[in-house]
């Protein structure tokens, strides 16, 4: 396929709509239509270059500042701002998932219904720890017959209490510390490349990568943690001689263990997938030698790699899942925790956290899982006759089933393209589904992190939200992208790489 073809997208998601172009929904926008509730009357503040000129006074972190985008309206995957500097209008084709976590896109309907009617009845929004609801319970069912395929009732428990990855991947190894309970078993297993948040404790396991700027934070190392090399193949397809080395190590040491965390993608070191085999044998080491075997899915769980977990796609069960972002689709904060039922005791105070209770995050699980998986048949035959025919099919359905399939196919589409029109700067792409990368390359044919990190800015000026991750762009659309979104996306990293040569060729 050249460039010039366009893709045939196959069944597609209905197109997105906000939710206020709704008949319903209009009744109750007339009733606050210039009223302070008016969501589109303006506020009296500075312009967007003046509070963007504020962050040297608000932000002491350039990582936490906002830039020079301010955004005004969001469907889908495109966005709509203008660019602080200068005010032009600025049409943004986000190919990120907002940054991770939004696998429905922006201003899904069926998530902001569920959430509006929640708020519009007598249900509390928020309780603690200790006062129950239906909805927290319905929300840790349905999440846990997701792992049905792999052992029966009460095999798995859930802890849903968590603010964030960091939160998760925290409480993943406090369970893991409780159950080994011995002083033999004190040796944590991590492998380079990984990242598993910016808590203190996730920043102590992960690489330190002054690249991508993160650090230690307040504790300079820990003399309780291995990091192996990323796992990897040689150029035959089978795991390389230091790979083996590690399950070798592993194997051989095992009984100082107590856990093993490993992300299934590595996004920061390049969108590196580990190999199937090595998840094997790695499961199968774990099992004989009684470690704890974690997966960090907070980036790849909850539908981008077709499946809820990539336990599900892959066939190895881990024995603790941490994961979040996409849980709500940017919808609220959550993390959770899965783990088998030999890893339910948390020592206490680290087992709640203040947000157990976050009632709309819930509801926005709820939802997002009805949009993934489809709806429960009985619920589904009581949806409202007033919305749209194709959201109703989709819910009846599930996009993992329908859509999924279609959406990655274009993005595959799009990624060999773009290799083929600059095979001198694109090198092999990573990833899985719809979590991928494509290698920046210097004019010698050696990995680039300059590159991909310049490549990253110029796309933001051409109109696509892209991110760096390791040496290179860092592609996670939402299942929602359309055929035409893919086909701008094409227009503008053309346009984007066509500058970048440009760049390296003067550097």
């Amino acid at each position: 396929m050249t460039a010039a073809e366009p893709v045939t997208p196959g069944p597609a998601a209905s197109a997105p709509f906000h939710l206020a172009t709704l008949d319903v929904a209009r009744l109750v926008a007339a009733e606050i239509e210039g009223s302070c509730l008016d969501p589109h009357r303006p506020l009296p503040s500075p312009t967007p270059r003046e509070r963007l000129a504020s962050n040297a006074a608000i932000f002491t972190s350039g990582g936490s500042a906002p830039r020079d985008i301010w955004i005004e309206t969001a469907l889908g995957a495109r966005i709509n701002g203008v660019l602080a500097e200068t005010g032009a209008s600025l049409d943004l084709l986000d190919l990120c998932s907002m940054t991770c976590n939004a696998v429905l896109g922006i201003n899904d309907p069926w998530v902001k219904l569920k959430q509006t009617a929640f708020l519009l009845s007598a249900h509390p929004h928020y309780l603690p720890a200790r006062i129950g609801s239906d909805l927290y319970y319905r929300v840790a069912d349905r999440i846990l017959r997701s792992m049905s395929d792999f052992g029966g009732p009460g095999d798995f428990v859930i802890n849903l209490r968590q603010c964030n990855g960091s939160d998760a991947v925290e409480l993943a190894l406090h369970a893991a510390w409780k159950a080994a309970d011995s002083p033999e078993r004190r040796q944590l297993a991590t492998f380079e490349g990984s990242y598993h948040g910016e808590s203190i404790v996730a920043s102590l396991i992960c690489q330190d990568d002054s690249s991508e700027g993160s650090g230690r934070a307040l504790i300079e190392q820990v003399d309780n943690v291995t990091s192996f090399p990323s796992p990897n193949c040689d150029d035959g397809g089978y795991l390389s001689p230091r790979t083996l080395a590690t399950l070798a190590a592993l194997e051989c040491d095992g009984d100082r263990y107590f856990a093993v965390i490993i992300e299934p993608i590595q996004w920061r070191n390049s969108v590196h997938t580990i190999p199937l085999e090595f998840l094997r044998q790695l499961r199968e080491i774990c099992t004989r030698k009684s470690i704890c075997l974690i997966f960090d899915e907070v980036q790849n769980a909850f539908g981008y790699t077709g499946t809820m977990f990539f336990a599900q796609n892959s066939g190895v069960c881990p024995d603790i899942i941490a994961t979040g972002k996409a849980l709500t689709s940017g919808h609220g904060a959550l993390a959770i925790v899965i783990a088998k039922s030999r890893y339910q005791d948390i020592e206490p105070p680290f087992g709640g956290k203040t947000n157990s209770g976050d009632m709309l995050s819930f509801v926005a699980v709820d939802a997002v899982m009805d949009r993934l998986v489809g709806m429960d048949p009985a619920e589904a035959g009581a949806l409202p006759a007033w919305l749209p025919a194709d959201l109703t099919a989709e819910l009846r359905t599930g996009l993992l089933a329908t859509v999924y399939p279609h959406t990655a196919a274009m993005l595959d589409t799009l990624v060999r393209d773009l290799q083929q029109r600059f095979p001198t700067l694109i090198g092999a792409a990573s990833g899985l589904g719809l979590i991928r990368g494509m290698k920046m390359l210097e004019a010698n044919g050696e990995a680039s992190g300059w590159l991909a990190a310049k490549a990253a800015q110029i796309c933001l000026r051409h109109g696509v939200y892209v991110r760096r991750a390791g040496s290179a762009l860092y592609l996670k659309p939402c299942l929602t992208t359309s055929a035409h979104d893919f086909e701008t996306a094409r227009d503008r990293l053309g346009r984007t790489f066509d500058e970048l040569l440009q760049l390296r060729g003067v550097r």
